[in-house]
């Protein structure tokens, strides 16, 4: 779509925006992040939250053709309009990286998942020989994604296997569930999203609580706060 026909229109609204997102503010944002979004996507089948009203999304996942939703450069002002809040990219059969989703209660605390994200990331880096790079991304709502590069290709199912069975050698199974249920003052290292078409949230895209997905230096992470998220 092109310019919000309704540009002035409330989208999403919480403590981050109090005044509201409107459509025009979504559509803006989206404009601006085009060149990165497209780089992130290229190539893969896409999943969209669209806002129905004020805080309430639906799942899109095909065109109105059937197929997929795959977006580059011709279509990409089709498909984003300001409705089109957030966008979740899924894994193909072969990838070369995986990801481990620190996933925290929010009534733990945000700080909590700081702490857990670092001490994560610090095993990724120097107990995972299999491990080339690893990434911290925050999802734009509670937590982070650690993204870890394998160097090579490899089956999507192959890398979930090693990930959790490094991870459940380790001594992090002392203070968090691996690939379990997620418990209050227990978080869980998730690995779910390691399978084929298993959607995760797409750097530079937007939360449905409208906070940016961004990526986070180690250095930075025990100082970041979501409000540095926010679009405006």
């Amino acid at each position: 779509m092109s310019y919000p026909k309704n540009p002035s229109t409330i989208v999403i609204k919480n403590k981050f925006y109090p005044r509201g997102l409107t459509e025009l503010d979504i559509w803006n944002y989206y404009q601006k992040v085009k060149r990165d979004l497209l780089k992130e996507t290229f190539n893969r089948d896409l999943m969209f939250f669209i806002m129905t009203d004020i805080n309430k999304s639906i799942i899109r996942r095909r065109m109105k053709s059937g197929r997929t939703i795959r977006m580059d450069a011709k279509n990409y002002d089709t498909i984003i309009s300001g409705r089109s809040v957030s966008i979740h990219s899924a894994m193909s059969n072969i990838e070369d990286f995986g990801i481990i989703d620190i996933d925290i209660d929010p009534r733990d605390g945000f700080r909590w998942a700081q702490k857990a994200t670092a001490e994560v990331y610090d095993f990724v880096m120097n107990d995972m020989p299999v491990i080339s790079t690893a990434k911290i991304k925050f999802t734009g709502k509670t937590s982070f994604h650690i993204i870890c590069n394998f160097g090579r290709k490899n089956r999507i199912d192959a890398i979930r296997f090693l990930l959790q069975k490094f991870l459940r050698d380790s001594d992090l199974t002392r203070r968090y569930s691996v690939a379990g249920p997620r418990r209050l003052g227990v978080p869980n290292l998730d690995l779910s999203v390691n399978k084929i078409r298993g959607n995760f949230i797409t750097l530079h895209s937007l939360s449905v609580i409208g906070l940016r997905c961004m990526e986070v230096s180690y250095n930075n992470l025990m100082r970041f706060d979501p409000l540095k998220a926010r679009i405006r």
